[in-house]
Order: structure tokens, then C-alpha cells, then sequence
């Protein structure tokens, strides 16, 4: 698990932004963060997701997120990649910057691709900064 100590675990979060708006509501990506999130030993993930929403408009979803990390009650996100924060990489990672300092970790899911790497090499990848040491099972 990503958290020390003997403290509660996180509730985990996942966020999910689509545009154009995705009429089955990212199911592929939300049943595939959610099996990552367990094989890392958390428990059901709270869902937020701005179906339909710009990454330069209003995401109403990502502020009742954001107001709870705020709040204490979320402590990890996953995501499928920074891309779900915005289209812009300066703006994603300006995002998971604000997150981290209000103490919220940003788990990013590895790609296919180096997962394969990851699982047969090691227990990260140095190039995804949401890779996780120690998980076990890929998540595919």
C-alpha cells in the first residue's frame, strides 16, 4: 500500500476527464484504474469525472475533488495519465503539483508498454513518475 505507518489507509480516488463527452463515461478506463488501485491493496475507489469538459473549462467534478483533498478525506488519486488534468503538460503537471503540496499522492497508471518492462525487470520504471514500488501484479 502507498501509505506509512499505522495510520487509516487513504480513501483512494479516481479522476477520469473526457472531452468529447464519452457516452459510457470512460468505463474501460474506470474498471482499469479501479483494478490497479486493488492490487495495490486499496479498497474501492470513490469515482469523480468530468464527462464532456474542456482541460481549459470549467471541471466541476475535479473541484469537489480538489475540495476534498482540501478537507483531508482524499490522500491518493489515480489517474490513467496526467493527460485527465489537462491537454497541456505544463498545466497537468502544475495540477499534480498543487495536489502533492495539499499532501494528495498522484498515482498514474504505467503504460502497457513498460509495465511489461517493469514486471519482468523491476518494481518501477524510472521514467513514469506514477509508477509504485513493490506492486505485485500488473494491472492489465
Amino acid at each position: 500500500m502507498l501509505s506509512s505507518g499505522a495510520q487509516k489507509s487513504p480513501t483512494p480516488t479516481i479522476y477520469l476527464r473526457c472531452h468529447p463527452f464519452d457516452v459510457w463515461g470512460m468505463t474501460g478506463h474506470r474498471d482499469v484504474v479501479q483494478r490497479y488501485a486493488r492490487s495495490l491493496g486499496f479498497a474501492e475507489a470513490a469515482v469523480f469525472l468530468d464527462n464532456g469538459c474542456r482541460s481549459t473549462g470549467a471541471k466541476p467534478r475535479f473541484e469537489q475533488l480538489l475540495a476534498g483533498v482540501v478537507a483531508g478525506f482524499y490522500r491518493v488519486v489515480f489517474v490513467p495519465g496526467w493527460w485527465v488534468f489537462s491537454s497541456y503538460d505544463a498545466q497537468a503537471r502544475a495540477v499534480v503539483g498543487r495536489l502533492e503540496e495539499l499532501g494528495c499522492r498522484v498515482v498514474e497508471l504505467p503504460s502497457p508498454r513498460l509495465a511489461a518492462w517493469d514486471w519482468a525487470a523491476g518494481p518501477t520504471c524510472p521514467r513514469r513518475q506514477g509508477a509504485v514500488a513493490g506492486a505485485s501484479v500488473p494491472w492489465w
